[in-house]
């Protein structure tokens, strides 16, 4: 009798052996017999019925194509995993930091009547006023004229502008506590302290009245009277004309701040936030980056900067200002060949004001204005204006970007699936590479030892 055995539905030749349990192996005397001895072994659940000889052929097809299945589902659904991990989600965490004390913010405004007429020549007059108007005469005679020159010249200065100021309610403040500068809004004065504040509300607020002045005036592009403000953290170049507020003469007007922080990911998440260092400013925000885009954009087109921008370029002259520098940078928004590099700021402190203004003076205040200074009923209402700006809480809301699927994560789903799917494991990872090394291993050095006999 030969060693050929006949099976129900299969047969099979090979040679096996019988354990005292009566279970059939195959011997490790090919690849084949090792694959096979492997199949039984190992700890991935299903593969030992298509290995098993001992078996129906039909039932180790069906197992074949079960196994087949569980394994290309399983490369499909891990593949749908990587790509979920791979495409950087996140999440928005809000948390509310509670504070002791805070930092108080700077505090900028910006007369609307940049320019006192009392200060300027009848021929400066005349082209502020026709460039208002958008009609220019003749400038060529003021060519050679200085305009932070005449902006630092002509325009209301502190002194005159500050008529009171009160820092946390007992402490006068005045001009000294302002800082003078040129920004985008033009003569612009900023309010610094480096003190934090321990209580919310009106205990802890900053009083400004502001005189306008507006009898004193050379117009504005747009008919506005009033200040144009702007809170912002210390440090922090404010850009007035883009994002600050209007406040008017006749009303007093309060200010409630709420802080809040914005946490953003680095590349590769979508957010791509980043802290790089800007040219003209320590502090990096989007605002401040595209700004400073704009610069260079007028600055490129140009050959020169204007008056009230930076740069490391020449500043532009009146002629410079009127035919491309002005046009210029009002173009940028619209030019579709711009390209800035502006991602969000990883890290960005904001305050949110909450502004409410009532009517302002009553009449008895009115009279006190009279005899204390001589001004008319008429004259405060259209040129006086009270803020007073404090804290609504010491609560910092904090909005963080966070990963909402990790690596931790990642790994937990892949082994879920693997259990769930195909009963493996990490483990089993491990024997199929450990099978794979020792096998090839030791058919190399099978090779070795027939070559040199």
């Amino acid at each position: 009798m030969d060693d050929k055995k006949v099976y129900p539905m299969s047969t099979i030749s090979s040679r096996e052996t019988t354990n005292t349990l009566g279970e059939k192996h195959c011997e490790k005397s090919s690849l084949t017999d090792e694959v096979c001895t492997f199949a039984g072994e190992t700890s991935l659940h299903g593969i030992r019925y298509v290995g098993n000889r001992s078996t129906w052929a039909i039932r180790r097809y069906i197992w074949c194509v079960l196994v087949f299945i569980a394994l290309t589902s399983l490369v499909i659904i891990l593949k749908e995993s990587l790509d979920n991990y791979r495409s950087y989600p996140v999440a928005t965490k809000i948390s509310i930091a509670h504070d002791d004390e805070i930092a108080f913010p700077a505090v900028t405004f910006c007369n609307y009547n940049q320019l006192r007429q009392s200060q300027v020549t009848d021929e400066e007059l005349k082209f502020i006023r026709s460039f208002y108007s958008g009609e220019f005469a003749n400038f060529s005679t003021i060519n050679d004229w200085n305009l932070t020159e005449l902006y630092l010249r002509a325009s209301h200065s502190i002194e005159d502008l500050l008529t009171e100021c009160t820092w946390m309610s007992l402490e006068n403040c005045g001009p000294e506590n302002f800082t003078t500068n040129i920004l985008d809004f033009g003569v612009c004065y900023t309010f610094k302290t480096t003190r934090n504040v321990s209580h919310a509300g009106e205990s802890s607020s900053l009083f400004l009245q502001i005189n306008i002045n507006d009898t004193d005036h050379t117009g504005h592009e747009k008919g506005i009277k009033g200040i144009k403000m702007m809170i912002h953290p210390s440090g922090e170049l404010p850009l007035v004309k883009s994002f600050g507020f209007s406040v008017s003469p006749g009303f007093h007007t309060e200010i409630a701040l709420k802080g809040v922080q914005t946490k953003s990911l680095p590349d590769p998440y979508s957010s791509k936030c980043t802290g790089k260092e800007l040219q003209y400013t320590d502090t990096y925000t989007k605002a401040l980056c595209i700004e400073e885009c704009r610069f260079d954009y007028v600055s490129e087109k140009c050959g020169c900067r204007l008056s009230n921008t930076m740069g490391v370029v020449p500043e532009c002259t009146v002629l410079e200002t009127i035919i491309c520098g002005d046009p210029a940078y009002n173009r940028f928004v619209t030019d579709e060949n711009v390209s800035c590099d502006c991602p969000v700021a990883c890290d960005q402190l904001t305050y949110e004001p909450r502004t409410s203004s009532t009517l302002w003076p009553d009449p008895a205040m009115i009279q006190l204005f009279e005899n204390d200074y001589g001004y008319t009923k008429d004259y405060v209402r259209e040129n006086i204006l009270q803020v007073s700006i404090s804290f609504e809480d010491l609560d910092m809301t904090v909005v963080e970007l966070v990963p909402s699927y990790s690596a931790t994560q990642l790994l937990s789903e892949i082994g879920g699936n693997m259990g769930l799917i195909c009963g493996m494991s990490l483990i089993t990872v491990i024997e199929l590479l450990d099978f794979i090394i020792a096998t090839a291993l030791q058919r190399l050095m099978k090779k070795k030892v027939n070559e040199k006999n």
